[in-house]
């Protein structure tokens, strides 16, 4: 049993996560990797080594219907754009997880977001209300997510959704469970167009790359035990932080995933390296087994072939900011077109505010949209 004290704390932990409450004092604007657009009247370009953007310009919404349904069990919001220029019946479509630590947020805390996103694109938004951990551990919410998603595709027709243009997307434990559908939906015919990666979270191998350890991650720790498991052990966490929850045999398995070295110099400036581990025996038989699962964390996957375009969005003030950029370079390895855009001024939480780094973030994901949408007219 959860103690509810800590599982109180939690919720408020992450529901601050979640809507970047608090989070809106920002460092000066560092460029980091990120990359301006390039605007022209009547063209918006994008290069980001990669990936080539052009985007075309948007199509105002003038009309919004809001209305709830269930997707074989799964309560989701759907907001349907109309416009005076589309004559379009099948719309394009984003089906959206909200953040929340896999233990709080709601289709109404994500309420604005996914409203603004429709307002933007145009895209007809189905926003998923998976049910929540502690309750309901892995793998309940995102097997919700994959339901509601599969139920989408299937009955496109009478949605009035184009199947050839649906994209999905999350943020934080959100774009866990959005790259986790992705990989599920591999094969799916017809395929995903593409996925958006706001900060998500990728892995529960190594709580200490440098951006871990440069920004304390620990709250993130029981997040991670309610959703494996259904409730929170600080032992478990303790072993977590340190890095002692897994097998030697595993740590040499799949830390090629998580390989420091990989990353830009610029994030690694003043890193040690953690020195040899020794195995906490206990934590590695409660946690071996879903810290290799890549349907909890994508980034352990041995095979990301195969998978939509992809958009990772990440910023410097995470935790969660290296795995993102290792999970943006493993896909570019695989073959997958990749857009990462990153923002070194901006907090994890904060792109659902209306702060200037999340101003310019929504910017990118809709540009991003807009051209993928484009690519399949």
């Amino acid at each position: 049993m959860i103690d509810m004290r800590v599982s109180t704390r939690l919720r408020i932990v992450a529901l601050l996560a979640a809507l970047g409450v608090a989070l809106l004092v920002l460092k000066p604007c560092m460029q980091g990797w990120h990359v301006r657009p390039v605007t022209s009247p009547k063209s918006k370009t994008v290069s980001h080594g990669v990936l080539h953007l052009t985007v075309a310009e948007l199509v105002p919404v003038v009309n919004l219907q809001v209305a709830d349904h269930v997707f074989d069990g799964v309560p989701v919001r759907m907001y349907r754009p109309s416009t005076n220029s589309s004559k379009e019946r099948f719309l394009p479509a984003m089906v959206f997880y909200h953040g929340g630590g896999w233990i709080h947020g709601s289709i109404d805390t994500h309420n604005s977001y996914a409203r603004r996103i429709a307002m933007d694109t145009g895209l007809l938004v189905i926003s998923v209300e998976y049910r929540l951990a502690p309750k309901y551990p892995y793998p309940i919410p995102v097997d919700d997510c994959h339901k509601a998603t599969l139920y989408i595709m299937n009955h496109a027709s009478e949605l009035d959704i184009d199947t050839s243009r649906v994209i999905l997307m999350g943020d934080s434990a959100g774009g866990n469970l959005a790259a986790a559908v992705s990989q599920r939906m591999k094969n799916n015919h017809p395929p995903l167009l593409a996925q958006v990666l706001i900060y998500p979270v990728l892995q529960s191998l190594n709580f200490q790359l440098p951006s871990y350890t440069a920004i304390n991650g620990q709250w993130l720790l029981p997040l991670f035990l309610s959703y494996f498991m259904g409730s929170v052990d600080h032992s478990l966490s303790d072993a977590m932080l340190k890095g002692s929850h897994v097998s030697d045999r595993v740590r040499q398995l799949y830390s090629k995933y998580v390989d420091h070295r990989k990353l830009p110099e610029s994030f690694r400036t003043g890193y040690v390296a953690p020195q040899a581990i020794k195995t906490d025996p206990v934590a590695a038989k409660a946690l071996e087994s879903f810290v290799t699962n890549s349907d909890i964390n994508p980034l352990m996957s041995d095979d990301l072939e195969g998978l939509p375009h992809t958009m990772v969005l990440t910023v410097g003030i995470d935790p969660l900011r290296d795995e993102g950029v290792l999970y943006a370079i493993r896909l570019k390895e695989a073959g997958i077109p990749v857009y990462h855009m990153h923002y070194d001024d901006a907090r994890h939480g904060e792109g659902l505010s209306r702060s200037k780094p999340a101003i310019r973030m929504n910017s990118d994901i809709v540009k991003f949209i807009h051209d993928r949408v484009s690519d399949t007219l």
